[in-house]
């Protein structure tokens, strides 16, 4: 039997995608991750919108402005500061 996917795993392009963005402060334009996906990847430069739509979902990218169009900056979302072992640990005691 053949399993057939209507819509293939973005995961791939994502990673792909959230590291080509964090090579830049200034972030990415839509444009430029569409040529990144053609001229470097195996993916389809049309799955570059689903797939920073779903980055954004997922609080990994930002974008400006907020509708996804050729204008678009996306950029890596801030990570909060994770505490160091010994503050919890101090925070505990």
């Amino acid at each position: 039997m053949l399993n057939l996917v209507c819509e293939p795993d973005t995961g791939p392009l994502r990673r792909i995608l959230r590291d080509f963005i964090s090579e830049a402060p200034d972030g990415r334009t839509i444009p430029e991750l569409k040529r990144y996906a053609l001229l470097e990847t195996v993916h389809q430069p049309g799955k570059v919108i689903d797939a920073i739509r779903q980055l954004r979902n997922a609080s990994a990218v930002t974008t400006e402005p907020r509708a996804i169009d050729t204008k678009t900056r996306v950029h890596l979302a801030a990570t909060p500061p994770t505490p160091s072992p010994s503050a919890e640990q101090g925070a505990l005691w």
